[in-house]
């Protein structure tokens, strides 16, 4: 997979980040009478979360893949380059974060929306640096 098909393929993970972070704030984010469709929602928000994960996951492998293509090409990693791998991982580490303390530490659940938030903003950040800049430049 080349660069541009790469840029083009992961604005599918934006748009699952979008439609997570609205399914959250329909949910949880709403004062008042919560939505008529919130057990509904819910169930959506977690499938398309797993969704977006086995996606994230994907779209990481296709990056490593092209970045040791790149080294193997004579292309040095730019910062630009980094940055975006450093922060894929640490939005992947977050999401693995988020998900244990739904499912196992249900301690720190009271952080889960603040990781969710912090997930989708930084999924369209990352999109940004990475995808946005790209067709920009070419």
């Amino acid at each position: 997979m080349n660069p541009e098909t790469k840029t083009y393929v992961s604005l599918g993970l934006v748009f699952l980040a979008i439609f997570e972070f609205w399914a959250a704030m329909q949910i949880f984010g709403r004062t008042g009478n919560p939505s008529p469709h919130a057990r509904l929602i819910l169930r959506l928000h977690r499938i398309f979360g797993y969704v977006f994960l086995v996606y994230f996951a994907w779209i990481s492998w296709v990056c490593l893949d092209l970045m040791e293509r790149l080294a193997e090409a004579g292309k040095p990693l730019d910062a630009r380059g980094f940055f975006h791998g450093f922060l894929a991982m640490s939005l992947f580490v977050l999401f693995l974060l988020k998900l244990s303390f739904v499912r196992l530490y249900r301690k720190y659940r009271p952080y889960v929306p603040l990781l969710g938030f912090i997930l989708s903003s930084g999924t369209l950040v990352l999109w940004g640096i990475a995808g946005l800049m790209f067709l920009f430049l070419v």
